[in-house]
């Protein structure tokens, strides 16, 4: 029983916050819940705040899951056992008991809503795990937002059909299954990836904890040879180049392969057709009838653009030992002519960013028939070009803790988004042409002075090749 307490205190140990809230969180729901015996309506409200608890609770015990399970915890004595017992203890104190608060408050659909916080629990888990049953769920909302008739006649029958609580509990257990036996089984993990590439198929979605990495699917496993073999045809390439014809600017596109692998052309040609292919597929499913300002979109391309950066700052940290080994080969002259041919190329982020910008803008512009897509594409140019020199200067030079980190980048998306309302407007008050040069005087000479200054500090500062501590 001891281990199985202190399986269930990790949480609270290493998410106190997340562990504190959800608990408050179901207790409220609960005390609504005994109130509800009196007054039963107030039943599916405190049921609405314990399922949202649970979601955040499971979800982070998914993560807590993808630290402890890894090979050499098998040989501890009795960890399966310990880990079931921490699954009972989990079940009562988060589907049971709220399930026997509910049944004495006799609201209808008692089963049903048990049979919901039973689902809810293993969606989180699943989701903390790793599994992207989120893109599921965002399915089951885009088809009730498609055919909303369709979706109240579902969840009327739903309701009134008996069988609709035991298929919850089914799906509860398939999720359960699917989720935990990838973690339960004794294999090799995958080949590590670059901290500093940008895929996104998986294998930088790290736990938080532990550098835990996600077990990936066939899927995931494919696309991952198809952008590895782009950054191995590229590198390849570019060492050709230089062994033909040996210079500086070779040398630092050879650097460049090196740190970041997937931001070659084919790499970058081959991430923009799969972002297009889903965008297209949302607007096609769910967005075939405009309800919105076309110009959100290029602020939700800004955003997708800005959500780079925060991989830079972790990526360099956790790269910080491989990169003795290139401070040797490269054998520089001075701290400081290192220090400037890292600089140098992690400025491709920049043009790379703002690339990215641009297609995400102009897709989006005509899927959705915007009125004014040159006014769109120019903000989007402008804001996405200063906010990259910003961004990538600051999380160069940046806070090393992951809430600094967190902090800052909060502050440059909301910055960013601010840019790009307010350069919108300009753009529409002025003219494309005055509104266009006010806005780059403004944001592009505040991003390259931050740059400028933030490049001078990091070639100033001594290289560092110890890894980050915990």
């Amino acid at each position: 029983m001891t281990a199985i307490w202190q399986l269930w205190l990790q949480l609270w140990k290493r998410m106190p916050v997340l562990a504190v809230l959800s608990t408050l969180m179901c207790l409220t729901g609960l005390v609504l819940a005994l109130i509800a015996v009196l007054d039963s309506q107030v039943a599916y409200l405190g049921m609405i705040i314990v399922a949202f608890a649970s979601w955040f609770w499971h979800i982070g015990l998914g993560q807590l899951l993808r630290s402890l399970c890894r090979p050499e915890s098998f040989l501890l004595p009795g960890f399966r056992r310990h880990l079931a017992g921490l699954g009972v203890v989990t079940a009562l104190q988060w589907i049971v008991a709220p399930a026997l608060l509910i049944a004495l408050a006799g609201p209808p659909h008692g089963g049903l809503i048990a049979a919901g916080l039973a689902l809810v629990a293993a969606l989180g888990l699943a989701l903390g795990c790793g599994l992207r049953v989120s893109l599921l769920i965002w399915a089951v909302f885009i088809a009730a937002g498609w055919m909303p008739r369709v979706a109240q006649q579902v969840m009327r029958i739903a309701l009134a059909s008996p069988w609709t609580a035991p298929l919850l509990l089914l799906c509860a257990a398939l999720l359960l299954r699917i989720a935990l036996a990838p973690l339960l089984r004794v294999q090799d993990a995958d080949t590590p990836a670059s901290p500093l590439e940008n895929a996104s198929l998986g294998r930088q979605n790290q736990s938080g904890l532990e550098e835990t990495p996600t077990r990936r699917s066939a899927w995931n496993r494919w696309l991952s040879e198809l952008f590895d073999r782009a950054a191995q045809s590229a590198l390849e390439s570019s060492l050709q180049a230089y062994r033909r014809r040996p210079s500086a600017a070779g040398r630092l596109a050879l650097v460049r392969r090196l740190l970041l692998p997937h931001d070659n052309p084919r790499a970058i040609a081959l991430r923009l057709v799969l972002v297009a292919g889903m965008v297209v597929i949302y607007f096609l499913a769910a967005m075939h009838r405009q309800h919105f300002d076309a110009a959100v979109i290029g602020a939700y391309a800004i955003l997708l653009t800005m959500a780079r950066f925060p991989q830079l700052g972790r990526g360099m940290l956790r790269m910080r030992p491989n990169l003795s080994d290139l401070y040797l080969t490269l054998a520089p002259a001075t701290r400081g002519e290192y220090q400037k041919i890292i600089v140098d190329a992690l400025t491709l982020l920049v043009p790379v960013s703002v690339l990215t910008a641009l297609a995400y803008t102009l897709l989006g512009s005509m899927l959705a028939h915007a009125a004014e897509p040159a006014r769109m594409l120019l903000t989007a140019a402008i804001v996405a070009t200063s906010a990259s020199l910003v961004a990538l200067a600051v999380h160069l030079i940046g806070p090393e803790g992951s809430f600094g980190r967190g902090a800052v980048n909060l502050v440059l998306i909301f910055g960013s988004m601010a840019m790009y309302w307010g350069g919108y407007w300009l753009l529409g008050v002025f003219g494309l042409a005055w509104g266009a040069l006010a806005l780059s005087a403004v944001t592009i000479s505040f991003g390259g002075g931050v740059w400028y200054g933030a490049q001078r500090e990091y070639q100033r500062r001594a290289p560092r090749f110890d890894a980050p501590l915990g």
